[in-house]
């Protein structure tokens, strides 16, 4: 890791670009790059220059770096050729905001390990998922918990992050001047919400473990309706944080429910089978990957059994 920080540093022009790009804090490439520096006993960058600079002894080390880089990627491929993964092909599964805000950062990682494996993505609605990995389209699935999953075949579960679920009202509405709102003043509100039906919502059941039995006036499976519909004043949206990232919010209010209202999401693998080579890498990477900002990272958290033994990775 000391080497691609270095080199991330070189080529995105600082520490906080090479901090984004590796997806790691700005002081943890410091500290990678400090450590390099004193393996080698020489400092590599001025660190006093806007943008940062290469030392001399940086400029010299640059190149043996770029060729130690080239012999460890070439070494991961022989090793992965060996292993039966240089080449093949793996499916994930998953409903649209996480392949539009996260899965595309566990793509990347994987691609720079395991760069000719095929990766085919399965976008659905969330029950469709269930059916994704029934039907063996797909031997992982990234979806919400709730409502639970009802595949035929067993399947592993294994956390991956929490975030909250928000109001979106029209800018005129009368809770868009509201700090928060309570999640029982939800009861007497018109809700548009995601989801196939009323009673099997991911909203309906999470509203309904805070004693809350929702005003159900339209039903959406595109978040852009939603936030759409709730600038029209139609009614009031309940969508979930990381939706709203990818979302133009003009002339809407985003407000946070109190208590909080939050979805979990975890990875889930069909357990009926032994998973391929590509598969299990896969899900070795989406598992080591960050989840997004602003949500609650669950990768440290047990996992669940749905209901088979969760297999070593």
């Amino acid at each position: 890791m000391w080497i691609e920080a270095f080199l991330a540093v070189v080529d995105r022009h600082g520490f906080s670009a090479a901090a984004g790009h590796l997806y790691r804090s700005q002081g943890r490439v410091s500290s990678y790059v400090t450590a390099l520096e004193r393996e080698l006993g020489v400092r590599l960058f001025d660190r006093h220059q806007r943008p940062t600079r290469l030392t001399s002894e940086g400029e010299a080390f640059l190149p043996h770096a770029r060729a130690l880089l080239d012999e460890l990627d070439t070494g991961r491929h022989a090793a992965l050729a060996v292993k039966g993964l240089a080449r093949g092909d793996v499916a994930v599964a998953t409903y649209p905001s996480a392949g539009c805000e996260y899965l595309p950062h566990v793509l990347r990682n994987f691609a720079r390990d395991y760069p000719d494996i095929e990766v085919k993505l399965v976008e659905r609605r969330i029950r469709g998922l269930d059916q994704v990995l029934d039907s063996e389209e797909a031997s992982i699935a990234i979806r919400p918990t709730v409502p639970r999953p009802m595949c035929r075949t067993p399947v592993h579960a294994q956390p991956l992050w929490r975030e909250p679920m928000c109001l979106v009202v029209a800018e005129d509405h009368r809770l868009a001047r509201r700090g928060a709102v309570r999640a029982a003043d939800l009861a007497d509100e018109p809700l548009i919400i995601g989801g196939r039906n009323s009673e099997d919502a991911e909203i309906t059941r999470l509203l309904s473990a805070v004693g809350v039995t929702p005003r159900i006036k339209y039903i959406s499976n595109q978040p852009q309706s939603i936030v759409a519909m709730a600038r029209q004043g139609l009614a009031c949206g309940i969508i979930n944080l990381m939706a709203l990232q990818s979302i133009r919010l003009d002339k809407v209010a985003v407000v946070p429910v109190a208590p909080e209202i939050s979805r979990e999401v975890a990875v889930y693998w069909t357990a009926a089978a032994e998973p391929s080579a590509a598969a299990m890498a896969l899900l070795r990477t989406v598992l080591r990957t960050p989840p997004p900002q602003q949500v609650v990272d669950l990768r440290g958290t047990a996992h669940r059994r749905h209901p088979a033994v969760f297999p070593p990775l």
